[in-house]
């Protein structure tokens, strides 16, 4: 696992090579923040630096600030090799007293929109604070200071700050997100306090026509706990059938099951305001009595609802002191409702694959659609890998891109024409052909909408429901245009970031502007039309030349009319439209007279 080091080393060469004029980029110490933000929390790239505040930092090394949920993250970042520790002392001041200390007393002067955010909302009930540390190796993270960090999480549940750790195979999981593969075995224990909290389903009684076992359980949230930390070390896939993956514990109906099982006083209620798990197993054992507890095993369990409710336990409980586990939370229980479905039971496959559908189509949060959605990115990243650039839905998938095409003469064979009818340079090895999937979205975004919504806004792309997230599936599903016609549109959007980087100061022309304007003034917001704008190489180059000059007139002119108010202001503000006509209007004259 530690050659995960290799690939963020790697990352970070590529910035190094793709950010020429991000100030510290060289630095590997200082480039593992932008890494992180970038990979980690989404972060689009022309704002990262400003949420870096590393060399100037006094215990912050970025930040991180969740506006709609009011979650606001205190990052720091340690690049270490593998000799390098942490020491107890830097864990208990630097990491979670001092930089917070300072915030509170309103004198944290290292970043005065870190410290306008604190000061504004930091009296919201729903305001919280995650310090997280992300660490280079396998080393750093000691006994007394996870105790520490468990006994810091207690301490100020109720004050809605929580810490967490993360060493390099953790940094290798949120990077991958890679689905298990490994089908294994798994039995886990199931109690509850007495036998009048099963229900058996009696088939027969209840005039069943499927031979389907099922109980209903009312358990401890310490018996889920157990369960998830001992299938994740036996690496056993909990949630291979659930359709929807765990949204972390930032979202606001995770968010409350968090705040819930940390309150002492409220947490024996969370049974009542939790709608529960469902679970399929392959069999169950019978009932037997353990002391004052009833039990029996379950064989090869999958969650099929419920995610966020057990991964938030997991979560939650993982992050308070393990001593003193059961006794806070004896009196805490959850619902969970399991079927007995043999897997060598064909009959019943249609029910299960039913069970799995239906219980994840009556959340509160609409999964109808999700399944469809993940199947309109398949789509997009075969059409695309048809044409030779390679979509990475998930970051794994640059791993078995690279495996499948070991050099890039399959991809170059297919898209040597697209390269140079878009004038693009640079094209000679496979992870050259790489699309991100949300850049992707991000440039729809910014045709159908603005570029500050797509610069804003990018982590909210792949947020099921969210407006942004509709708007892009809606282009993409839009019989109007093509699969050509998204393929265009981002060969355009990579020709304007090869020409920023490529300029003086690396500013101009903004991609995700010029993508607005290629939409607003020559598409007439008509996805249809891309497509023909640029079947040429005189067409694209053209294109360039005149939304170069009109971006570099609008920054001039913006920054005139808002004094004081620079580069990343603007790339963040409303498009003034009326400037950005006169400056198409004053670009034209000038190109006249050439």
């Amino acid at each position: 696992m530690t050659d995960f080091r290799k690939q963020i080393q790697e990352d970070l060469d590529d910035y190094k090579e793709k950010y020429p004029n991000v100030r510290h980029i060289i630095k590997d110490e200082w480039a593992f923040n932008f890494w992180v933000l970038d990979n980690l929390f989404s972060v689009d790239e022309d704002i990262i630096e400003e949420y870096i505040v590393d060399y100037d930092d006094k215990g912050i090394d970025c930040y991180v600030w969740h506006e709609d949920l009011h979650d606001l993250y205190l990052i720091q970042n340690k690049f270490f090799s593998d000799s390098s520790n942490l020491t107890n002392s830097y864990i208990q001041n630097d990491f979670l007293t001092r930089a917070v200390g300072a915030l509170e007393k309103g004198t944290y002067n290292r970043s005065k929109a870190l410290q306008d955010i604190f000061t504004k909302y930091s009296a919201e009930e729903d305001f919280s604070i995650h310090f997280q540390l992300y660490v280079t190796n396998n080393t750093s993270k000691s006994q007394s200071i996870v105790d520490g960090i468990a006994s810091f999480n207690e301490k100020y549940a109720s004050k809605r700050y929580d810490a967490k750790i993360y060493s390099l195979n953790e940094i290798h999981d949120l990077y991958y997100k890679e689905p298990f593969t490994d089908k294994k075995s798994f039995k886990h224990t199931i109690q509850t306090i007495n036998k009048g909290t099963i229900l058996n389903v009696d088939n027969e009684a209840y005039k069943l026509t499927l031979a389907l076992d099922a109980k209903y359980v009312l358990t401890p949230v310490t018996v889920i706990h157990k369960m998830c930390k001992n299938a994740e070390h036996q690496n056993y896939p909990l949630f291979d059938e659930n359709i929807r993956e765990y949204l972390g514990s930032n979202g606001n109906i995770n968010k409350k099951i968090v705040a819930t099982l940390k309150d002492p006083n409220d947490r024996k209620n969370f049974f009542f305001y939790n709608n529960g798990i469902t679970m399929i197993v392959r069999d169950m054992s019978s009932e037997t009595m353990n002391g004052t507890m009833r039990i029996f095993d379950v064989f090869d369990p999958q969650i099929v609802n419920g995610c966020q409710t057990v991964s938030t336990i997991y979560e939650t409980l993982s992050s308070l002191p393990e001593a003193t586990l059961e006794r806070e939370f004896t009196n805490t229980y959850v619902m969970i409702k399991i079927l007995k479905i043999p897997a060598n039971n064909d009959s019943l496959k249609i029910l299960y694959k039913n069970i799995v559908t239906f219980n994840n189509s009556q959340n509160s949060i609409n999964e109808k659609t999700f399944t469809a959605v993940q199947d309109v990115f398949r789509h997009v990243q075969s059409e695309f890998e048809w044409r030779g650039f390679l979509v990475c839905i998930k970051q794994s998938d640059k791993n078995s891109f690279s495996i499948k095409y070991k050099t890039a003469t399959v991809l170059l064979d297919k898209n040597s024409d697209d390269i140079k009818r878009f004038g693009l340079i640079g094209y000679s090895k496979t992870k050259n052909f790489f699309i991100e999937l949300e850049k992707l979205l991000q440039v729809i975004l910014a045709f159908v909408s603005t570029p500050q919504d797509a610069i804003q806004n990018k982590a909210k792309l792949l947020i099921d429901q969210s407006q942004q997230n509709q708007r892009v599936i809606n282009f993409i599903k839009n019989t109007e245009s093509t699969s050509k016609d998204l393929f265009n549109l981002f060969l355009l959007f990579v020709r304007a970031e090869q020409e920023k980087t490529n300029s003086l100061e690396g500013k101009i022309p903004n991609p995700l502007y010029l993508i607005y304007c290629f939409s607003h003034f020559e598409c007439n917001d008509d996805a249809s039309k891309i497509s023909t704008l640029l079947d040429s190489k005189v067409k694209v180059d053209n294109i360039m030349k005149e939304y170069t000059l009109i971006l570099k007139l609008y920054y001039k002119k913006w920054v005139k009319k808002n004094v004081g108010r620079e580069y990343n202001d603007m790339i963040k503000s409303a498009i003034d439209l009326q400037l950005l006509v006169e400056c198409k209007s004053d670009a034209n004259d000038l190109m006249s007279i050439e």
